[in-house]
């Protein structure tokens, strides 16, 4: 984890130098994920959960041209209901987006943006309940499509999906005494986002 936030922390650093051409904004980045809980398995009954996110936000954008680039350093946190038991995790997630913005006047513009996001889990790495053992994985990658409007230069409101690559973790489930089943989980997520740049 240290040598990935030494390289996050190299590439921002690169960056200022062409400060002069570009415009660079550093932000709060807040909003909900509204979680999908994919399993490999069909004896699982899932359903969608709320979670959130919140953390420091930055955005580099070149004039004229719109193309830029956003990176956020976020607490996730997702929850998910399967067969009535609560399986959360928390992670830091760092997502890195391509974004492409077209003004519509002074106060009002639209973009849509895509990228790799990278996350490290935070906390234990067992759940356990009584008929569920999840064993999440350390880290995970995936991916970030989605859209938005800013307002005021200031304001942003996104929605993005963002797709898990890989497995989140494994789950034992004990169906009865009996009857146990495992499987792969993939915890994916509609995220409705909220950023205020300064």
């Amino acid at each position: 984890m240290k040598k990935v936030l030494t390289l996050i922390i190299f590439a921002f650093v690169m960056l200022f130098p062409v400060r002069s051409a570009a415009q660079l904004q550093f932000g709060v980045k807040g909003g909900l994920n509204i979680t999908e809980m994919k399993l490999s398995d069909e004896v699982f009954d899932s359903s969608n959960r709320n979670g959130f996110f919140i953390g420091p936000t930055l955005k580099f954008k070149v004039p004229i041209i719109g193309l830029g680039v956003d990176a956020s350093a976020l607490y996730d946190q997702r929850e998910g209901k399967v067969e009535g038991e609560n399986v959360k995790s928390k992670s830091l997630s760092i997502p890195v987006n391509a974004r492409y913005e077209i003004g519509l006047g002074s106060l009002l513009g639209v973009f849509v943006f895509a990228g790799p996001q990278f996350d490290f889990r935070l906390g234990d790495d067992e759940i356990q309940t009584e008929n569920i053992d999840w064993k999440l994985r350390d880290s995970n990658f995936s991916v970030n499509v989605g859209g938005g409007v800013f307002l005021a230069s200031h304001l942003q409101l996104s929605a993005n999906y963002n797709i898990v690559c890989g497995k989140t973790g494994d789950v034992t489930y004990k169906k009865t005494a009996e009857a146990v089943t495992k499987t792969k989980a993939r915890n994916c997520a509609w995220q409705l986002g909220l950023a205020y740049y300064f």
